[in-house]
């Protein structure tokens, strides 16, 4: 990597910074940055870490640390750093989840706690059924009959209620000791609350810890800020306040929809207080054609934004940009009609999953005629929960470069990949060009040979079970225990591998045992994908069709008006070109199949004001 001074270094990759985001970038204060949609959140802090790196202001041996919500987006972000300023930065950018953060904390200093608050060292991770025995035992007998849901957010409340340490012998105070010890035939189990709470007090507690953290971590992002809870926010000031440590925070209020979570609705006000950040706004838009920006922007009376001011690129003309509005009689109709855009669209050049469906909730139970109708035209549709959970496992990452390597070897990413982490596995250092290195390399190779032939007699499910058995024996199971700690925990690395079989069969049935058009299928090269709003975070796609727009996909709008309009408002702004909503007048698998809009009616009238929506009866 080569160092430049501050004054002469540009952003990577030929990317023009607009103005406010080069000032994010260069500042050496605590900041606060405000983007909207489409803004380049991610992009901001890549190259912010690039020049932090580039510039030599974050000197060897200071680290960057990362906080995101979401472990794709971590990766991804880690993964752009890395690419611009090298494999030599890899090990001083860190970057995690909240979850993660926490985890790492505890793990490395459980010794600093208390032995009253110690876990044991193999203790499991938001375990259901050891949390709902503890609670039992601790005498709670859910007299309400709460569902699971409701249940779940009431041990989640009482359990992050606790204050540490110990004072009184209340329930939340009892379960937590049932926990941490483990109890009958339960393992000591924490809840990722417990294991923040925890490691909060062990920063706290551990003025020295405290200063190593902060020496350690000259600068610290925080990705998704307006999702932060309170335990979090905590868990940052009791690390970071009052440090020479540099904070950047990248949120919108507009896209706070973790309230049901826990996310603290004053958070951007508090951070500018506490930290004495200074406050900068992105304008621009990059993501989305001008149509539906001005959309995205008739929505903020309703989401309290008074700045109005946003720009798109000028790769758009003027009118780009088109948004639908489907009124079906029935189900039937609304996936006739859906599947029949799909299948334009795909006809047209656009990719399957440059398309989404998005539900508010049950995608299951409102994409099910979809998928049926879109099979009927061979066009492969899938709801994404599982499967991107699974891609994002590091086991599964593994797995997926040696079976490509294996049924084909031009795959030089992978071969890179390969190579890395099976030197890391076995704490080789491949660096040195030594008989040792060499060695792995021939063991790689005669994996790769051993794998493509019994790649190539695959004929039924058990076939696969061995086959990647056989390859995990080579990385060594015990290894990547080691590498990963989360496949500690109990049976959560059988269940990931069980699960990825599981779901790799059916691709290769699906293919008649074509592993390239399986492993794509896998990956979901070649589907459009369905998913519900909060999975979508993030994301972006060509063509979003927004199916359910009706009173019981929003039944609680009454109770959290605010959090559903931001919902709302992620939705429309996943979409690049086009937008599609359907409303369905009866729905065959709805509890109550008559269908209204009166209370989100809101919605309805922004999308039927003339010139805003084309409006389809079908």
């Amino acid at each position: 990597m080569r160092i430049v001074a501050p004054e002469k270094w540009s952003p990577c990759d030929g990317i023009v910074l607009e103005e406010c985001a080069n000032c994010a970038v260069r500042t050496q204060k605590n900041v606060l940055v405000i983007a909207g949609p489409g803004a380049g959140k991610t992009e901001l802090l890549a190259q912010k870490a690039s020049y932090l790196f580039q510039t030599n202001i974050c000197r060897f041996p200071q680290k960057i640390l990362a906080i995101s919500f979401k472990k794709d987006a971590a990766e991804n972000l880690k993964k752009r750093v890395v690419k611009r300023c090298g494999d030599e930065i890899e090990s001083r950018f860190v970057s995690m989840t909240y979850d993660a953060f926490s985890k790492s904390i505890l793990d490395h200093f459980h010794f600093a706690l208390p032995e009253n608050l110690r876990p044991a060292v193999s203790y499991l991770v938001n375990d259901s059924e050891t949390i709902d025995a503890a609670f039992k035992k601790a005498g709670f007998n859910n007299p309400c009959n709460w569902r699971s849901s409701k249940l779940k957010a009431y041990y989640d409340y009482v359990l992050s209620s606790v204050e540490l340490p110990f004072s009184q012998n209340n329930l939340g105070e009892i379960v937590w000791k049932l926990l941490l010890n483990g109890f009958d035939d339960y393992k000591p189990t924490l809840s990722f609350k417990m294991i923040c709470i925890l490691a909060e007090f062990i920063i706290r507690t551990n003025p020295k810890i405290k200063r190593v953290l902060q020496l350690t971590f000259k600068h610290v992002f925080l990705d998704e800020f307006q999702d932060t809870t309170y335990l979090q926010y905590k868990m940052v000031k009791e690390c970071f306040l009052h440090s020479g440590s540099i904070l950047t925070a990248v949120g919108d209020n507009k896209q706070r929809i973790m309230v049901w979570a826990g996310a603290v609705k004053t958070i951007f006000i508090d951070f500018e207080r506490d930290f004495n950040a200074e406050k900068l706004k992105l304008v621009m838009n990059h993501r989305s054609a001008p149509r539906l920006v001005d959309l995205q922007k008739r929505m903020y009376v309703s989401l309290n934004e008074r700045d109005t001011v946003t720009h798109t690129s000028n790769k758009w003309r003027p009118d780009d940009g088109i948004i639908t509005l489907l009124i079906a009689s029935n189900e039937d109709n609304e996936a006739i009609s859906i599947a029949e855009h799909i299948s334009k669209k795909i006809k047209s050049g656009i990719k399957p999953n440059q398309l989404c469906i998005l539900c508010k909730q049950k995608p299951k139970e409102y994409s099910q005629k979809i998928i049926e109708e879109l099979d009927k035209r061979y066009i492969y549709a899938r709801i994404e929960d599982d499967y991107q959970n699974l891609i994002k496992e590091p086991i599964v990452e593994i797995l997926l470069s040696i079976l490509k390597l294996a049924n084909d070897l031009k795959h030089p990413h992978e071969w890179e990949f390969i190579i890395s982490i099976t030197a890391d596995l076995w704490n080789m250092d491949y660096s040195q060009l030594n008989d040792g290195y060499f060695k792995m390399l021939d063991a790689i190779s005669a994996e790769i040979e051993q794998l493509h032939i019994m790649m190539s007699n695959i004929t039924c499910k058990t076939d696969l079970h061995v086959l990647l058995k056989h390859a995990v024996h080579f990385f060594g199971g015990q290894r990547i225990k080691a590498m990963f700690p989360a496949y500690n925990q109990g049976s959560y690395l059988i269940d990931q591998l069980t699960k990825f079989q599981k779901y790799m069969w059916v691709e290769l049935e699906k293919t008649h045992i074509n592993w390239s058009l399986a492993i794509e299928n896998f990956e979901g090269l070649h589907s459009v994908p369905i998913m519900t709003i909060h999975k979508s975070k993030g994301l972006e796609y060509d063509v979003v069709y927004f199916v359910g727009l009706e009173d019981s996909a929003f039944w609680n709008f009454k109770n959290q008006p605010e959090e559903d309009r931001c919902a709302f408002f992620v939705a429309l702004s996943r979409a690049k070109s086009e937008l599609l909503f359907t409303f369905c007048e009866f729905r065959y698998s709805s509890i109550y199949p008559k269908q209204s809009h009166d209370q989100i009616n809101e919605f309805f009238e922004l999308l039927t004001t003339p010139g805003t929506a084309k409006i389809i009866k079908c």
